[in-house]
């Protein structure tokens, strides 16, 4: 006589959460947040983010059961010679968003010979952020990767992270700009953040007063 299986008793055991690290293009992020959402003219210190409640936003947006690892913030950082209450404002910045348990990556600012009449610009940033997307979708602690960015410099790390299948990539824009994905695809998924998303994380602490 064959035994009828027996129906397990009890609620199934929940799913497994999806580990997931985000990847923060600061000034990608911070100047798309100001085209979308904010008046023309308005001051540089306005449309700042919170990293961590960003992240925490983005992954609480995702379909599979997630959970935050890791958050790592990418920018650059002025010269103290050159502009010293920017500096110390861009460092005062980045010690608030340590202690939320920010991972903050800077790089020093280049400066044309030309400065002040040009700008600086970021050197060495997107470079830094590609590098580690891909160093750490390898580790087995990640499941999945967010990149927070419009530059498309960025696709070749996609690219790898992908075709060898280390970790799952998604993409992360604010509504209504661009984003990036992968040739002739939509491809990776895109979390798209709207304006009361954005009004939900913004930092408005005024970080030039010290």
């Amino acid at each position: 006589m064959t035994e009828t299986p027996k129906t397990p008793s009890g609620p199934l055991p929940a799913p497994p959460l999806d580990r997931v690290a985000v990847f923060i293009d600061y000034q990608n992020v911070h100047l798309s947040a100001r085209e979308a959402f904010l008046p023309w003219g308005s001051p540089m210190k306005e449309g700042h983010i919170d990293p961590c409640a960003f992240a925490q936003a983005l992954v609480s947006m995702r379909k599979r059961p997630s959970r935050l690892l890791s958050v790592r913030v990418y920018r650059g950082r002025p010269d103290p010679r050159n502009e010293a209450q920017a500096t110390a404002a861009n460092d005062r910045q980045a010690a608030v968003w340590q202690r939320g348990g920010a991972i903050v990556c800077r790089r020093p600012l280049r400066y044309p010979y030309e400065w002040p009449d040009l700008p600086a610009r970021e050197k060495g940033v997107d470079v830094q952020l590609a590098c580690d997307v891909i160093t750490e979708a390898m580790t087995p602690q990640v499941d999945a990767v967010i990149i927070a960015s419009r530059d498309t410099d960025l696709m070749p790390a996609l690219e790898i992270v992908r075709s060898r299948r280390y970790a799952h990539v998604e993409t992360a824009s604010w509504a209504g700009t661009s984003r990036i994905r992968f040739q002739g695809e939509q491809a990776p998924w895109c979390h798209r953040m709207d304006a009361e998303a954005f009004e939900a994380i913004r930092d408005r602490r005024d970080y030039t007063k010290g």
